[in-house]
């Protein structure tokens, strides 16, 4: 991956992370109401990381078939610390269920996840740019 695409979408992170940042003392109330946008957030959030670990991993000759996979192939390279790795395949489970609506969306885990994600994603961006050398 370019350093310049890989640039560009951790900015987009950051951008990402500044907007869910706004939700942070988010009351459960507020959750139900601002749902969609919440929800969005964690898609993005979780399809841009796992766009950079895809494009890491084939540079590697790694393909990952799924969003779970590619953070789990990320920790289990080196890639990001398996910890990390961990927490983001939560995510990721996460966001499927988001997205193919696989149960009913639980408003309390949502409301519950906002600061992991906070914490974990920005660790994520970290990480990345660190390996960068920036």
């Amino acid at each position: 991956m370019a350093v310049e695409v890989l640039l560009r979408k951790l900015m987009y992170m950051r951008q990402l992370l500044r907007d869910l940042e706004l939700f942070r003392q988010a009351s459960f109330s507020e959750v139900v109401a601002e749902h969609y946008k919440l929800e969005r957030l964690f898609e993005l959030l979780v399809v841009a990381a796992s766009d950079i670990l895809n494009h890491l991993l084939a540079e590697q000759g790694v393909v990952a078939d799924s969003y779970r996979a590619a953070f789990r192939q990320a920790g289990e390279q080196g890639m990001i610390p398996m910890e990390l790795a961990e927490r983001l395949q939560d995510a990721a489970g996460m966001r499927n269920v988001l997205v193919h609506l696989y149960d009913e969306i639980d408003y309390t885990i949502l409301h519950a996840s906002i600061v992991p994600a906070l914490t974990d994603f920005a660790q994520f961006v970290q990480v990345m740019e660190s390996q960068m050398g920036g």
